[in-house]
């Protein structure tokens, strides 16, 4: 760790390392840093994922956009390796959960701040007035939708979420359900997108969403089957199962090893 901070300019005189007892996920930790720095009194705290690079003027740019009735501002998103611009802000619909995120990601050329309905995860700064009304993020979760949930709540709350363009973090490891699953991964998407449309969603809501989430698991064991990644296909059936009988928390120990 003390390596790591060289590299980046820093010494641990001016980082403090929280080291929790257990894996609480990355909603757990992103609560346990974000409750330490409001401790300190901070305005607002900057949530940025361990393969993301946000540059220091982009983190002045998403602070002035946190006006008054902003709970989170974002940066554009844009993919470390190609280049290729990722996300500038996502259209976040209960019924349409399963569809391929791109579909209904925001696509409009403003430079200025503007309101989406959703942000990636990668990286977001979140206001103190935000997170004393709506909370930490729903560790029931544990690791994947957690950032749709905060979203979903935050607008609930009546707070707005906001894009500031002019501000890009680059981030590695972009994956759907198509590529790159670890039996991990597999479980807790296939567990937490029924465990979104329980917290949010209605009667309506599951009449659309539950034969696209079907169509999407099936679609899924095909590829993965075809690749012969039989603990992917495991995995993505035990989080069927699971989410079927609402369980929701860490994910089974068996499922932390590697593919």
């Amino acid at each position: 760790m003390e390596a790591a901070l060289k590299d980046a300019g820093l010494s641990s005189s001016v980082v403090t390392i929280l080291a929790l007892p257990e894996n609480r996920g990355f909603a757990g930790a992103v609560n346990a840093g974000v409750a330490a720095a409001f401790a300190r009194a901070a305005d607002a705290v900057l949530v940025l994922n361990d393969d993301a690079v946000l540059d220091a003027p982009s983190i002045e740019t998403l602070g002035a956009a946190a006006v008054s009735g902003v709970g989170i501002v974002a940066p554009r998103v844009v993919d470390d390796g190609s280049g290729q611009e990722v996300s500038r802000g996502e259209r976040v619909c209960v019924p349409l959960l399963c569809l391929p995120r791109t579909w209904l990601r925001v696509r409009r050329s403003d430079t200025t701040p503007y309101s989406v309905s959703g942000v990636l995860g990668v990286a977001f700064l979140v206001t103190r007035p935000c997170f004393d009304a709506v909370g930490p993020l729903a560790e029931s979760f544990f690791a994947y939708y957690e950032e749709v949930d905060y979203c979903l709540r935050v607008r609930a709350a009546g707070f707005r979420i906001v894009v500031a363009p002019q501000a890009t973090v680059r981030h590695d490891g972009f994956r759907g359900f198509a590529g790159g699953f670890t039996p991990l991964a597999a479980y807790l998407k296939a567990r937490n997108l029924p465990l979104l449309v329980r917290r949010h969603g209605g009667v309506l809501a599951w009449i659309v969403f539950v034969p696209m989430y079907l169509a999407l698991l099936a679609s899924s064991a095909v590829t993965y089957a075809g690749r012969g990644r039989r603990r992917i296909l495991s995995a993505l059936l035990r989080g069927f199962v699971d989410a079927a009988c609402a369980r929701s928390g860490p994910p089974p120990a068996a499922l932390s090893g590697p593919a």
